[in-house]
């Protein structure tokens, strides 16, 4: 793809973010409990974590005062990301959430294979944060989209998908935006493309977040469930 930079007076710099990886015994969302939970991002209405039951995020309007206030809830929600359409009452089984407990019947091997296809496609396909283009912003432009077409088959036996992450959207300038997208921009540094889960976006239309090592490591572990499962399955990868 090519890109071209535009370049406008000044620049919009975004503070780093402090709650990444804190640690909590416990986060209340609503009515339930996580334990064991770190941090991956915060934003004004927004929390993304890594907890015992998995990865999440929860809206600040769903956490109690005390918690709010610790992460310091900002009044700008517009400018923030859509969660995605996940369903997190959704329930995994197997080695999806237990690695000792690997299916025997065809049927829980079928059953744990969609799993772990799910979950992956849901840690791929976090929201990342949008916000609008204003004139002191330095942006650079992907044209005809943010990916070419198709897309590559991970050898899930193999592949570490940490050694294909690619962080380039961050190399041009700060802000980067599409000609799909007109109006909205996305921060760089906060992006990601992998060849590697590609095969794996459902929207096109919208950047990727940048996965952290405990994230890809996941990723890794559940290829590995996929690669088991289709020989169980299939005798050899599915088509």
């Amino acid at each position: 793809m090519r890109i071209r930079i535009i370049l406008l007076a000044g620049l919009g710099l975004i503070a780093a973010n402090a709650f990444a990886d804190e640690q909590m015994a416990t986060l209340k969302v609503g009515d339930t409990v996580y334990h064991n939970v770190t941090i991956t991002k915060a934003s004004a209405d927004e929390i993304f974590f890594i907890s015992n039951e998995g990865m999440g995020n929860a809206k600040m309007k769903d956490l109690d005062a005390e918690t709010r206030q610790h992460f310091r809830a900002g009044p700008d929600p517009a400018a923030r990301p859509k969660p995605a359409s996940a369903n997190p009452a959704v329930q995994y089984h197997f080695r999806v959430v237990d690695p000792t407990n690997a299916p025997a019947a065809p049927a829980d091997v079928k059953l744990e294979l969609n799993d772990a296809l799910n979950r992956v496609r849901e840690i791929v396909n976090q929201p990342v944060h949008r916000f609008k283009q204003t004139p002191d912003m330095v942006v650079s432009v992907y044209n005809q989209g943010w990916f070419h077409p198709g897309s590559t088959r991970p050898d899930f036996n193999t592949v570490d998908i940490r050694k294909t992450q690619e962080l380039n959207y961050a190399t041009q300038a700060p802000y980067v935006t599409s000609d799909i997208t007109p109006g909205v921009v996305f921060l760089g540094s906060e992006l990601e493309f992998n060849p590697m889960t590609k095969c794996f976006y459902t929207d096109r239309t919208v950047p990727k977040k940048k996965l952290t090592e405990a994230e890809m490591l996941e990723i890794n572990r559940l290829y590995r469930i996929i690669g088991n499962d289709e020989a169980k399955l299939f005798g050899q990868p599915a088509p």
